[in-house]
């Protein structure tokens, strides 16, 4: 970890493919935290090296790790969003009406903000017989669904930053608790 830690400005997750290298342990990683500090400077570390930082506060540890799965669910929602819709996954059914939502690539419905979001296409026969949830203008529907998911994917960008920053400040203060554990008393 960079010497000067409290100059992490920015935590940020993806997995490699092919394996990267970590800069702190050189071992070869999939899962890569990438850390931009202030003075430019990036650098991947792996699990096992963030959780050697992390270890010295568990408390931390825990909201680190916590807050890295809503990231990485933040992620999928927004990179199955920025699919074509017709390579959309789609999730469960919305009660028999032939509409369903949109799932992610582990094919968990997306919730956004405070709803879930309507996969475009429905099957169109299945709707009209149903007795509820009937579509009566597909045009005006489609429309207001690619209205919602464009304005929930720029919610979603918003809130991987938001994200990413929190993640920094979390290792920054895991990186000085464990600097002054390790200062001769």
């Amino acid at each position: 970890m960079n010497p000067e830690s409290t100059s992490i400005v920015r935590v940020s997750y993806f997995q490699a493919s092919p394996v990267h290298c970590c800069d702190r342990c050189s071992q070869g990683i999939k899962h890569v935290f990438s850390v931009l500090y202030k003075d430019g400077l990036r650098q991947e570390y792996g699990m096992e090296c963030i959780k050697k930082i992390m270890e010295s506060a568990p408390t931390l540890a825990k909201l680190f790790q916590k807050n890295t799965k809503l990231l990485q669910k933040r992620q999928r929602a927004l990179h199955t969003l920025s699919l074509p819709v017709e390579q959309m996954p789609r999730g469960r059914e919305y009660f028999n009406s032939g509409m369903y939502f949109i799932a992610d690539e582990t094919g968990e419905d997306i919730f956004v903000q405070t709803h879930w979001l309507f996969h475009p296409l429905y099957d169109v026969e299945k709707n009209a017989i149903g007795p509820n949830y009937i579509v009566h203008d597909p045009e005006k529907r489609a429309k207001e669904l690619r209205a919602d998911i464009e304005r929930d994917k720029v919610w979603l960008k918003n809130e991987i930053e938001r994200l990413e920053a929190f993640l920094a400040k979390v290792l920054r203060s895991a990186a000085k608790q464990s600097q002054q554990q390790e200062e001769p008393k």
